[in-house]
């Protein structure tokens, strides 16, 4: 009998509302019968969209895809505060905007309002909610929050390459937003919702968000859970992607059969072989090196005693 080969590669999942990213995770390890797999980027569980998942081997490429730039689809409604920044917090602050007001923002087609949208774009900071899976002292900060334990999240800049509004419209007293946006890692957008209702004096929360790209990858390619056991429960995994997609973000050069060998047997390279194909590739910057295309080892370059070398930092089989 011959052994099962175990999978290995990028399954695109549209994650719904009200799984964590972890118990998504669990489940693509049940389906694939694997016990490795992890994720790029946690999604909130009120949050729906693409949760990209490595299973098998592909793990190993996670962390090439943690610097990968996203876009999400957003809904900020002016008016409250959350303590979560979300739909399931409860009201902290804000200020219902009033009739007037109201009539105000609306002039000359939510003028103001899409002043104070563009106005983040850039290098901002952003104080992220307590309520964040942001790391303090090696545990989430919402694993504090929920004990009632304070603790100081510090500021971090991230960069917001864009926002579209899609469209804004008056609701129950408010006035709502849907918009797009495209930003780097790192990017909190409840918090973007909050520091926008912020600066128009009424303060935002987040009413839903769905993740509509990660790095390279689309929602249009990734399939529900459901769609997922299906198909690879009747023998069909055309659907999992190949791992060297996921580190589409790097720099890649073109090696030969002989750097190729040397690079898998862990030999170390002069840089100056390198450097035409390199160009200005910085020191220490991840670059892929591939032989025909299929993916060799990620390397980077590194002074040793005075002189620059070549380290490799992940092999591929």
């Amino acid at each position: 009998m011959t052994e099962k080969t175990e999978t290995c590669g990028i399954v695109l999942v549209d994650k719904p509302e009200g799984m964590t990213s972890f118990s998504v995770v669990s489940r693509i390890r049940k389906i694939f019968g694997i016990k490795k797999a992890g994720h790029a980027g946690t999604l909130d569980p009120f949050a729906t969209g693409l949760l990209t998942v490595a299973v098998g081997k592909a793990t190993r490429v996670l962390r090439y895809m943690e610097h990968d730039d996203k876009t999400y689809r957003a809904v900020m409604v002016l008016g409250k505060i959350t303590s979560t920044g979300d739909i399931e917090g409860e009201v902290v602050g804000g200020k219902m905007p009033t009739d007037s007001e109201l009539q105000d923002l609306s002039k000359d087609d939510y003028s103001r309002l899409r002043t104070a949208v563009q106005a983040m774009v850039g290098e901002i900071t952003q104080v992220p909610s307590v309520y964040s899976a942001i790391k303090i002292n090696g545990r989430p900060a919402y694993d504090y929050a929920r004990k009632g334990q304070e603790v100081e999240i510090p500021p971090r800049k991230v960069t917001i390459f864009s926002i579209k509004i899609d469209r804004i419209w008056e609701e129950v007293g408010t006035v709502k937003t849907e918009m797009t946006v495209h930003c780097s890692k790192g990017t909190y957008i409840r918090t973007l919702c909050e520091d926008i209702g912020n600066s128009l004096g009424f303060g935002a929360y987040c009413e839903a968000l769905r993740r509509l790209s990660c790095g390279s990858f689309s929602i249009d390619d990734a399939l529900s859970i459901e769609e997922i056991e299906k198909r690879y429960g009747s023998g069909d995994s055309a659907f999992v992607v190949e791992e060297i997609k996921a580190m589409e973000g790097l720099s890649k050069i073109e090696v030969t059969d002989r750097e190729a060998a040397d690079l898998r047997n862990g030999k170390k390279l002069d840089f100056s072989v390198f450097k035409d194909r390199m160009g200005d590739i910085e020191e220490g910057v991840r670059v892929l090196t591939v032989l025909a295309g299929a993916p060799v080892a990620v390397i980077y370059t590194e002074k040793e005693d005075e002189s620059l070398v070549i380290r490799e930092e992940r092999v591929f089989a």
